[in-house]
């Protein structure tokens, strides 16, 4: 048997031969800076990130762009209705990236029809949990400089974009992204990362 692990959702899909695949699933491409939805947007469709990489954030009481998460290649997100009318956000590409985009309804039926399908949405939700857990778990561990030193580290990594050109993640995000993914100030992170 085919296991989405190896293969990804839509090959696996695919290999199903599920019925109006091509109609409830679009590939899109968009380029950096490429707002997908923003914090008016209440419901929004599910994405599957397949190069590239996004960043979702919010708006704070006062007026403020911020983020909370970057989400690359293997990662889904979307579908704001899940969790209820005071939840808003948005998500923004950082590079060029390509997308697969499936309409909510259609998401929700293979999850509850598909024990497959279910297993491994279950095993992406956890995934994305333990991501949280971790930064928070840093804020609380490491002093603010370690906090942004570990981040610099971690998103070293390389991600395949659009066109299989690799870039460093790091080299995607601003000051500000940085501090706010630490929890610390845009200075600060200037101040740790020019000393780097």
């Amino acid at each position: 048997m085919l296991k989405i692990s190896d293969v990804g959702l839509y090959n696996y899909l695919t290999w199903k031969q599920v019925p109006d695949l091509r109609e409830n699933v679009k590939l899109m491409t968009v380029k950096r800076g490429k707002q997908l939805y923003d914090t008016s947007h209440k419901y929004t469709d599910i994405y599957e990130i397949i190069s590239g990489a996004v960043k979702l954030g919010g708006i704070s009481g006062k007026g403020r762009e911020y983020i909370y998460e970057l989400v690359t290649p293997g990662e889904f997100f979307g579908n704001l209705a899940m969790l209820g009318d005071t939840f808003r956000e948005f998500g923004k590409a950082i590079a060029a990236t390509q997308l697969r985009i499936y309409k909510p309804a259609f998401f929700k039926h293979l999850m509850t029809h598909d024990p497959e399908v279910a297993a491994w949405c279950f095993e992406k939700i956890v995934y994305r949990w333990n991501k949280t857990e971790s930064m928070l778990s840093n804020i609380r561990s490491y002093e603010p400089r370690e906090r942004i030193q570990l981040l610099h580290d971690e998103l070293m990594k390389k991600t395949v974009m659009v066109g299989n050109r690799e870039i460093i993640l790091n080299k995607l995000l601003t000051l500000q992204d940085i501090a706010d993914l630490t929890g610390t100030t845009r200075q600060l992170a200037a101040d740790t990362l020019n000393a780097v």
